[in-house]
């Protein structure tokens, strides 16, 4: 595994997961089976095919955080402010983009688990990369998907999912989880 340093809050790990491993989500993913992905708005989560357009199915695996945070955990900031990184978010999703499925510009949201756990960084694997289109986009910066890459950044990053031209993308996406450890008195 390489790790590629783009920017102090991009960076990726090349051949994070193997192509078989790759390959055995897509199928775990078309098992799940996936719907339209919504977006999160004042009023709660809506269907905006303005915005996003791609499908999304939820996994919640525990084992696979844990044997992905072991991978991980070398390349990820321990700590960031007064928090200290815990492991990966056990809720994950899957997301296909088809030709002409898009996320246009946006913020991650953090992912709260309770009050002194929540998450701070993106964490996502290009599960192919036999299609055309699909880059992550950042304010200057256009990465292009590789099967098996990690993709780790900033919730507050704004970036979006540029068009799938031809074929279809697969990405898993989770969290890195931070704990804040309470104030001393």
């Amino acid at each position: 595994m390489k790790v590629n340093q783009l920017t102090d809050s991009i960076f990726t790990v090349e051949d994070f997961l193997t192509r078989e491993e790759c390959l055995a989500n897509i199928v775990l993913s078309e098992k799940i089976g996936y719907e339209p992905a919504k977006v999160n708005t004042a009023a709660g989560a809506r269907l905006r095919t303005d915005i996003r357009n791609n499908n999304r199915a939820f996994y919640r695996s525990e084992e696979l955080a844990q044997a992905l945070w072991e991978k991980a955990r070398p390349f990820v900031p321990a700590q960031l402010g007064h928090s200290t990184a815990i492991g990966l978010n056990e809720l994950f999703r899957f997301y296909r983009y088809q030709r002409g499925h898009q996320f246009k510009g946006h913020f991650d949201e953090s992912y709260i688990r309770s009050d002194q756990e929540a998450s701070y960084l993106t964490f996502m694997v290009y599960l192919n990369d036999n299609f055309q289109g699909g880059d992550t986009v950042f304010q200057g910066r256009s990465i292009q998907p590789r099967q098996g890459m990690a993709l780790i950044f900033l919730h507050s990053l704004y970036h979006a999912g540029s068009e799938v031209t031809q074929g279809v993308k697969y990405v898993l996406r989770s969290d890195v989880m931070y704990r804040t450890q309470p104030a001393s008195l």
